[in-house]
């Protein structure tokens, strides 16, 4: 088998796919653990990545083994190569539009709520 590439089947797996990176970085004599060290992060930063979105630590997982983030994390990127998913805080939403109510408390002098 081709150590350059893996077949859909193991990086459609997170496990195996979690698998899978852990045995190229042994192949080059590497560790998770050893690899975060050398970038100056955590080592949970890269055992966070096979859980959850984390774009640096995607890119530098990828790098290290050889391949493109868009590739080893084909479900987290559109077709454009870009994250499919949103950066950045959720809007919030008003009051107004979480309820059907309008708010009917009104702030007084004193600063205790009072009736319209």
């Amino acid at each position: 088998m081709d150590t350059s590439t893996a077949p859909s089947a193991i990086l459609g797996d997170p496990q195996k796919r979690r698998g899978w990176v852990i045995y190229r970085l042994q192949l080059q004599g590497q560790t998770l653990a050893g690899l975060a060290h050398a970038h100056g992060v955590t080592r949970q930063c890269l055992y966070h990545v096979f859980k959850a979105p984390y774009p640096n630590m995607e890119r530098l997982l990828a790098e290290a083994v050889g391949m493109k983030p868009q590739v080893l994390f084909a479900e987290r990127y559109g077709a454009d190569g870009l994250p499919a998913r949103r950066i950045g805080r959720p809007k919030k939403v008003s009051c107004h539009e979480k309820n059907d109510k309008p708010n009917r408390m009104k702030r007084g002098k004193a600063g205790r709520g009072k009736r319209q």
